[in-house]
């Protein structure tokens, strides 16, 4: 990839990382100069869990990122951090809006449909809006996007790359379901950040925890773990090869290298884990990292089944061992966060 000519504004570096979420919100701490890890944005914001999803007509969807709707507002009630999240049906008020911040060397996060963005090379069919990256520099109608390697599993690698106006407008207001983007974009006031407390600490473990434990719905935390393990035994009953073998490969491409750091986010909450046990000097946490640790380990195993699963011949025996692993897994996860309590 050429390096873009447009200069970033100052303090904006291209962030390797993990999740696209987190990795734009860690940015975005660090232009203002109070950097967070992306594991620590994530724990902060109670964003690992575990869901599956299957709508009639729709493939099934298994995956590991929680509180959806409040994460980026938990995040900011944890650090002191107003963080707003706005959208608009007008193009031109959410180009305004841009171009008012970068006028102002301010760089923006902003949502935008992968399927349309310039520097993915993914099949024309493909759309997802709930993708985040930052707008961090101009020049004239030209801007320079970070954003990182969709491919790699584990750390990812950043880059910055220039985008047009235009394409720009394009993956904002892609119409595409489930998560068309919708123009939306965060606005952010560090005015009365604080460092995350022990009590900021203890408030987002309590959320994840209740969430995994306790969840109302059964397609989620541990019980949606062992429901996808039943479930996938009946994908065979429920598709045909082609779809079979595609669904089990999505479950590869979400649990290793779809933006969740390895190990369905395990392995970035565990160190979360680490740095809450820092914080508050609870052995307990630093117990919780070690297991949450050896959980990611088995999603990985998951994932690394299917990675061949367009041609693999096997399948139905690595479905079973698929099982296994998720019932394994819930029983880990359970009482782990049990000792959470």
């Amino acid at each position: 990839m050429n390096a873009p000519t447009i200069r970033p504004f100052d303090n904006c570096p291209a962030l390797d990382g993990y999740h696209c979420q987190t990795n734009s919100l860690a940015k975005i701490f660090h232009f203002h100069k109070h950097p967070l890890s992306e594991d620590m944005l994530l724990g902060l914001g109670a964003g690992m869990n575990f869901m599956y999803w299957h709508q009639k007509g729709v493939p099934p969807f298994i995956g590991a990122r929680g509180n959806n709707k409040n994460f980026f507002h938990d995040i900011g009630k944890r650090t002191g951090v107003l963080i707003e999240e706005k959208s608009t049906s007008s193009e031109a008020r959410a180009e305004k809006e841009l171009l008012e911040q970068l006028a102002n060397q301010e760089p923006m996060m902003i949502f935008g449909d992968m399927g349309y963005l310039p520097w993915f090379d993914f099949p024309t069919e493909y759309h997802f809006g709930g993708h985040t990256f930052v707008v961090c520099g101009i020049d004239e109608d030209t801007l320079l996007a970070s954003d990182m390697d969709p491919a790699a599993a584990g750390l990812k690698k950043g880059f910055y790359h220039p985008i047009t106006l235009e394409q720009l407008r394009k993956t904002r207001n892609s119409q595409f379901k489930p998560f068309p983007p919708a123009n939306r974009y965060l606005t952010f006031d560090f005015k009365d950040y604080h460092d995350p407390t022990k009590e900021d600490i203890y408030s987002a473990i309590e959320q994840a925890t209740e969430s995994m434990l306790n969840s109302p719905i059964s397609n989620f935390g541990i019980q949606g773990i062992r429901r996808t393990a039943k479930e996938i035994t009946k994908w065979p009953d429920k598709f045909d090869d082609q779809e079979l073998r595609l669904n089990l490969f999505t479950i590869y491409i979400f649990t290793e290298i779809g933006g969740t750091g390895g190990g369905s986010f395990r392995y970035m909450y565990s160190r979360f884990l680490e740095e809450a046990a820092s914080i508050t000097s609870e052995n307990k946490f630093s117990e919780a990292a070690l297991s949450i640790n050896e959980s990611g380990k088995i999603f990985t195993k998951i994932g690394h089944l299917f990675i061949n699963a367009l041609e693999d011949q096997d399948i139905h025996e690595k479905i079973s061992q698929a099982t296994n692993y998720y019932s394994k897994i819930a029983d880990l996860e359970e009482t782990t966060f049990q000792t959470l309590v």
